[in-house]
């Protein structure tokens, strides 16, 4: 059974998040990009609301905000009782693989896991490739999983054989798998094909369908109730 995350900005939303049946509660900033990073109060305020109950991941941002002085400045403690981590590989440069590496064995993650993430618009984001992205992920330790997501939020996701080519090397390698991406409680259902572990909404779980308000308790329980629905094909 496929289960339901859904991204949000604070406490509030997710509190709101978890009574509409969300699986996974994610944190992030949506005014800062496909994967806006908010700040570690809100990373724990959100923890203190939910996570006795819901496993909370978080969004760190792009790889590229990580480099040199641009690098921020995390309190002790910060991943304590975080269930999941990712980052974004948007412009990340010829050598990201070495800062990718780096950058996740030098967090003090403790027992957070580490997810890859695949922008299936790579080329827009000036991205590595799906390929290279899924290649080191199964080869990497600490990587529970990979997130397929979209890096420009004004385009909805596409559902295409590329998808199935990336998804179909995920779980044979031992990993999770979550698919985002401009999903709505229309296309949402177009996602069974791919038995995904989690689906990932921001947008589709907010009021009007528009990620930069506020999470809907109606919404967000009607696409919970979708993707209860989604099993592996027999």
């Amino acid at each position: 059974m496929t289960g339901l995350l859904v991204s949000v900005r604070s406490a509030d939303e997710a509190r709101k998040a978890a009574a509409g049946g969300a699986s996974v509660i994610d944190v992030k900033e949506p005014d800062e990009g496909a994967l806006g990073r908010a700040s570690v109060t809100v990373w724990r305020e959100v923890h203190d609301a939910v996570a006795s109950r819901i496993p909370v991941s978080v969004a760190l941002g792009e790889l590229s905000e990580w480099r040199g002085n641009r690098r921020p400045s995390l309190p002790p403690g910060s991943f304590d009782g975080l269930a999941f981590c990712k980052i974004g590989l948007a412009h990340a440069g010829p050598d990201w693989r070495d800062h990718w590496r780096t950058l996740k064995d030098d967090l003090p993650m403790g027992a957070c896991r580490w997810v890859a993430v695949v922008y299936s618009d790579w080329r827009t984001a000036g991205a590595p490739s799906p390929d290279e992205i899924l290649a080191l992920a199964a080869s990497a330790p600490k990587v529970t999983g990979v997130l397929i997501d979209t890096f420009d939020k004004t385009r909805p996701g596409r559902l295409d054989a590329d998808w199935l080519s990336w998804t179909n090397r995920v779980k044979p390698a031992g990993l999770k798998l979550a698919i985002a991406g401009g999903l709505t409680t229309e296309t949402i259902g177009g996602v069974v094909a791919f038995a995904p572990d989690l689906v990932a909404v921001r947008g589709a779980a907010c009021e009007g369908g528009d990620r930069s308000l506020g999470v809907d308790v109606n919404r967000g329980s009607a696409l919970a109730a979708i993707a209860r629905g989604m099993t592996a094909p027999s």
